[in-house]
């Protein structure tokens, strides 16, 4: 089956802003101790990191391609990574839809026109007239089925922002399959969030793969032979285990960070082993080194060490979904 390829315009609709868009965000607390996370002797109301322990843990990252905590947490993971290698395993997963039905799909996403009156009331539009224009013009587009990955048999794929976000998606699974050593897959991807969108990134991509070493004609080649199959395998990963928002890290199975462990006040705390890290850290190198070598039956040595902190302030707790 093939995959094709073709540029759609951007849907920028605020109505598909308000309705499909969810993303949370999260106050923190300043932190000055070492990496993030601190001993702590009976910490008050802390949750606790409750992960199943193996020889050689596995971290899966659901993402999209240009999702920005979804960028924010890659950049988080290279640096633990980078210190890990082969000792655990890091999988990147992407986060596709799939629509058996567009008719149905795009009347549950468009908006109903009866709640125009609400709408208007919640200052989303000025008028009903223009609500009504709004959702006419939302489902049209989103019934342009150019908008999506199409299977041979009819059925379409999408990515939350949009085609080339989609296609890009397939092309970093391609770059990520294409050598056992990931590190120019860690390079591509860095580049690719640094310099493209998802608005170029069909222009835009080739150059940061061959940058960071890879075969750009590999990865096209695995694009139009492989895309459907590849969005399949990851489709059945994220249903299996019920994942929606970028960014989601499983350890081992186990959500990190556990929801529980957030407070709409931004004062959570989470206890990993005999440490603690509050809920400005949660995403932040140290901490999910801590995460991952709390998987460990015998954590080795290199989980002594410190990683350097990202620069600029820790990412946020927010997500794409």
């Amino acid at each position: 089956m093939k995959t094709k390829y073709i540029k759609i315009p951007t849907l920028a609709f605020a109505l598909i802003v308000i309705l499909l868009l969810a993303t949370s965000f999260y106050s923190g607390l300043s932190w000055a101790k070492s990496g993030g996370i601190s001993s702590s002797k009976n910490p008050i109301s802390t949750n606790s990191f409750a992960v199943k322990k193996s020889q050689k843990p596995e971290l899966k990252f659901f993402v999209m391609s240009f999702c920005p905590y979804g960028n924010q947490i890659e950049d988080v993971l290279r640096p633990v990574y980078d210190l890990l290698k082969d000792k655990a395993d890091f999988t990147p997963q992407y986060i596709f839809e799939k629509i058996d039905n567009l008719d149905t799909y795009c009347k549950s996403r468009s908006g109903d026109p009866a709640q125009c009156a609400l709408y208007v009331q919640n200052s989303y539009f000025k008028t009903e007239a223009e609500c009504k224009t709004a959702i006419t013009q939302n489902l049209n587009s989103c019934k342009d089925e150019s908008a999506y990955i199409k299977s041979d048999n009819g059925v379409m794929y999408a990515s939350l922002h949009g085609r080339q976000e989609a296609n890009q998606d397939i092309r970093e699974i391609c770059a990520w399959n294409q050598n056992e050593d990931k590190t120019q897959w860690w390079d591509f991807i860095a580049s690719v969030n640094k310099n493209c969108t998802a608005q170029n990134a069909d222009s835009c991509w080739e150059e940061q793969a061959k940058s960071a070493g890879l075969d750009s004609t590999k990865i096209t080649e695995c694009f139009n032979n492989d895309g459907i199959k590849l969005i399949e395998e990851h489709f059945a990963v994220t249903e299996e285990n019920k994942v929606s928002a970028s960014p989601t890290v499983l350890i081992n199975g186990s959500i990190f960070p556990p929801e529980a462990a957030y407070t709409s006040d931004g004062k959570g705390t989470l206890k990993i082993d005999n440490k603690v890290a509050t809920q400005d850290k949660y995403r932040t190198p140290n901490v999910v080194k801590a995460a991952v070598c709390a998987a460990f039956n015998r954590d080795p040595s290199v989980c002594k060490t410190t990683l350097n902190e990202l620069s600029g302030t820790a990412p946020s707790a927010g997500g794409c979904n």
